[in-house]
């Protein structure tokens, strides 16, 4: 693997864990396994880091939602596929955190790179949601984006409730508590 992999891997652990305010260059570098020089060849300065984590940490969490919908048969099964991504939410959103940091809301690429990721996940659920009402499993009454807004919400919210009150069943409550309004506004 090269140093510059090395480095984002290591900068998404430990941004994911710790924060990215709070994580300095040199923890980087110590995890990596990498050298200053190395570190500053590839990534000149932290935001540049940081506008790759945060941009890979959205694109893999886009991937692994697109990967929970795939193949199901109704746009409503693949909006409780998203919902499910809230299974584990004692263990953290790995964008939704990022919202939190000052460092990051301090740095206009840092969070340009935050906003474009919830841009696009709000997209694949409107996507899922129009999806749904097209194949009759929602209601054609609900307007797609602020739904598919609602629905983002719930399931960044869920991960912060369940860390504050250290329960996944908060995170559950609030994810079946939308599943079951998608299935009031059902067609079918």
């Amino acid at each position: 693997m090269d140093n510059r992999r090395l480095i984002i891997d290591s900068a998404k652990r430990l941004f994911w864990h710790r924060g990215y305010s709070t994580t300095s260059p040199k923890q980087v570098m110590a995890d990596a396994g990498v050298g200053q020089g190395s570190f500053y060849h590839h990534f000149p300065t932290k935001p540049e880091l940081g506008a790759e984590v945060v941009r890979e940490n959205g694109q893999d969490l886009l991937a692994s939602v697109r990967a929970s919908m795939a193949g199901l048969p109704t746009g409503r099964e693949r909006l409780a596929a998203f919902l499910a991504s809230a299974a584990d939410a004692l263990g953290g959103c790995q964008i939704g955190g990022f919202a939190y940091d000052a460092g990051i809301l301090a740095e206009p690429t840092l969070r340009e790179a935050l906003g474009t990721a919830f841009t696009e996940m709000a997209e694949l659920i409107e996507s899922a949601v129009r999806e749904a009402q097209a194949d009759g499993s929602l209601s054609p009454a609900l307007d797609p984006a602020p739904t598919a807004a609602a629905l983002l919400a719930v399931v960044e919210g869920a991960f912060v409730v369940a860390r504050a009150t250290g329960r996944q069943a908060s995170a559950d409550a609030a994810t079946a508590g939308a599943l079951a309004l998608l299935e009031a506004s059902s067609t079918s």
